[in-house]
């Protein structure tokens, strides 16, 4: 029998598994390593990192209004020292937007 080994879970450890799961589209592994990795994060930067990254993968299964729940839980104090957010934001909300717009319209067709 093989030794054990023991896994101390870190934010780093999540996020790389996460953003391995992402790269092979395997989305549900990835949010959740990427929740596990923003739970863990011991660093403003870092939660930061991971969040905007989660919000992508968010982003990538059609969950816009998670990206942008995501998102908001930054304070916009951040904002300055980390300008990215804004931009990830605004995508977050064109994406939510059009998703929204697109549903109205398609309910309004099948209504007719």
């Amino acid at each position: 029998m093989g030794d054990l080994v023991s896994v101390r879970p870190t934010c780093e450890f999540y996020f790389d598994r996460g953003m391995q799961a992402f790269e092979r589209f395997h989305y549900e592994k990835a949010l959740t390593c990427l929740q596990r990795s923003k739970s863990l994060a011991k660093t403003k930067d870092d939660y930061i990192f991971v969040v905007c990254q989660l919000a992508i993968c968010l982003e990538s299964v059609g969950n816009y209004r998670g990206a942008v729940i995501a998102l908001e839980e930054i304070p916009s104090v951040n904002y300055q020292t980390h300008p990215e957010l804004q931009y990830f934001l605004a995508t977050a909300y064109a994406f939510f937007r059009a998703d929204a717009r697109e549903l109205s319209i398609s309910e309004s067709l099948l209504t007719k």
